[in-house]
C-alpha cells in the first residue's frame, strides 16, 4: 500500500522526536493514501513554516504488520469510541495510547473548536456515550472523506519504506 506524508521539507526518515503532540490520535507520523490530503497537509505546512510543499511517498505492508505483532487500532468511521480518542489526545495532556498504528477518518483543524462547542454544551457529561456519538455525528457532517495512518512507535516506523 502507497502512503503519502506532506509537510515543507522531504521525509527521508521518520522521527517521533519531531512529530507534535495533540493530533488526532496523538505524538506520531501521520500518512495517507490519498493524495488531495497529503498535498493539502503540505500546503498548510509549507505556508506556516516556509519552503515548499513536498508530499514523500512510502510503501505500507500491512499483512507484514500482523506477522510483527504490532498493535494496530483501526476506526471504521465516526463513533463514540473515535470521538473520545479524538477528543481526549486533543485535550487531555496525561492521555496515552499503546498502539503501534492507529487508523481512521481525519477530524482536521477544526476539531478544536467543536471540541470547545462540546464541553460547552454537555458540560461534565462531555465523555458520556450519548455526547460522544452526538460528536460524531455533527464532526462527520463536515464529510471528511480522508483515511489517516498514525505511526505512533519506533517499532511501526520500522514498517515503512521509502518509495
Amino acid at each position: 500500500m502507497r502512503l503519502l506524508h506532506g509537510s515543507n521539507v522531504e521525509i527521508v526518515t521518520p522521527n517521533l522526536k519531531k512529530c507534535q503532540s495533540k493530533n488526532d490520535f496523538g505524538r506520531g507520523f501521520y500518512l495517507t493514501p490519498q493524495w488531495q490530503r497529503a498535498y493539502l497537509m503540505a500546503k498548510r505546512r509549507a505556508s506556516r513554516d516556509g519552503g515548499e510543499p513536498v508530499v514523500t511517498p512510502f510503501l505500507y505492508y500491512p499483512t507484514k504488520t500482523q506477522g510483527h505483532k504490532l498493535k494496530v487500532k483501526e476506526f471504521k468511521g465516526f463513533s463514540a469510541e473515535w470521538s473520545k480518542f479524538i477528543i481526549l489526545n486533543r485535550i487531555d495532556e496525561t492521555f496515552t495510547h499503546d498502539y503501534d498504528i492507529v487508523i481512521g477518518p481525519v477530524a482536521d483543524a477544526f476539531v478544536d473548536k467543536e471540541i470547545e462547542r462540546h464541553k460547552q454544551k454537555y458540560g461534565p457529561r462531555y465523555l458520556d456515550t450519548e455526547a460522544l456519538l452526538d460528536f460524531a455525528e455533527h464532526v462527520s457532517q463536515f464529510g471528511s472523506k480522508y483515511v489517516q495512518y498514525c505511526f505512533c512507535t519506533n517499532k511501526a516506523l520500522k514498517e515503512l519504506i521509502k518509495e
